[in-house]
């Protein structure tokens, strides 16, 4: 219950997340385990309703307060620091991609949340896939210094904090 409490003043942002989320509440909530077994298919019937509401919310003002907090989070497990560097070891180009299931509301939030105008490219389908899969690059200058700012506030913690640490030093050198 402590669980469902602590999800309810922070609600899952991502909608397989919450179709899991109302799965779990509906099986244990009745303490039914044939309930489970039998509707454990039909878990992810709402997400389309869900998706499409969620398309609608565009505004920096539809995110949650926790929304930085979240991100960073986020960023450990989907977001990627890329650095190019031309044949003399200069540093050509770089970029920060984030890519995600279905989930383009997702992506347009980190859009808006750094400003960005760049857009959310959509991968061709793989075989045998069932579900859309959508990336954001962010490669200019307002974006990484908002990108900066935002892990000066809400550091990463993982492995992923030293390949961001990689890409703000090869900037940093440019400055």
């Amino acid at each position: 219950m402590k669980v469902f409490i602590i999800l309810g003043k922070y609600p899952l942002l991502t909608v397989r997340k919450q179709c899991q989320l109302e799965f779990a509440q509906f099986c244990l909530l009745r303490n039914d385990i044939f309930n489970f077994i039998t509707n454990r298919n039909n878990k992810y019937n709402k997400k389309k309703i869900l998706l499409d509401q969620y398309a609608l919310k565009n505004n920096i003002s539809d995110l949650p307060f926790y929304f930085p907090g979240w991100l960073s989070g986020f960023i450990e497990a989907e977001g990627n620091f890329n650095l190019h560097f031309n044949e003399k070891g200069q540093l050509r180009n770089s970029k920060f991609i984030i890519g995600q299931n279905d989930e383009i509301h997702i992506l347009n939030w980190i859009k808006l949340y750094f400003k960005s105008n760049n857009v959310i490219t959509k991968d061709k389908f793989k075989n045998g896939g069932n579900f859309q899969y959508y990336r954001l690059h962010l490669y200019n200058a307002e974006s990484r210094k908002l990108l900066f700012y935002h892990f000066s506030k809400y550091p990463l913690l993982g492995y992923k904090n030293v390949s961001y640490k990689k890409f703000y030093n090869n900037h940093n050198k440019l400055v």
